[in-house]
């Protein structure tokens, strides 16, 4: 195998390793994008129950069902901290926190976006030097 040839398999094997990795951060940034629109309903949903002075609320249980329900107390939130751990915490409390996951999630979703944004450039300068070396062989005389 000539020179050249390693060098095609090396970048055909980058690019690869690059395409996957491309994919595995575009999934991780779509499970961030929807956690973070996840937390500002929360967010939304905590501070409107404060100022609501409706009698009936709906609560979506699945499925497209809904349960017709009294407004529920939002003096405390119950907070999943992680590991299956639920902590009690005031309206405000819960709201900073909430707010403070939000913008962990936002920065996490732009370094992932800077990421990505360096992977295509990798990808883009190697697909190019693919047709560089595909190009040169087929100009090149077979080799007997």
């Amino acid at each position: 195998m000539s020179s050249e040839d390693e060098k095609i398999n090396a970048l055909l094997t980058e690019v690869r390793v690059l395409e996957g990795t491309f994919n595995e951060l575009s999934a991780r940034q779509n499970i961030l994008e929807r956690a973070l629109l996840e937390s500002r309903a929360a967010i939304e949903t905590i501070s409107n129950l404060e100022s609501s002075k409706t009698e009936e609320v709906l609560i979506p249980v699945g499925g497209g069902v809904l349960i017709r329900s009294s407004p529920p107390n939002a003096e405390k939130i119950l907070i999943n901290v992680g590991a299956n751990v639920v902590i009690e915490k005031g309206r405000e409390t819960a709201i900073e926190v909430m707010e403070k996951r939000a913008q962990d999630f936002e920065q996490t979703i732009v370094a992932i976006l800077n990421q990505r944004n360096q992977i295509a450039q990798r990808l883009e300068s190697d697909r190019q030097a693919l047709q560089v070396f595909v190009a040169r062989q087929q100009q090149s005389p077979p080799r007997k």
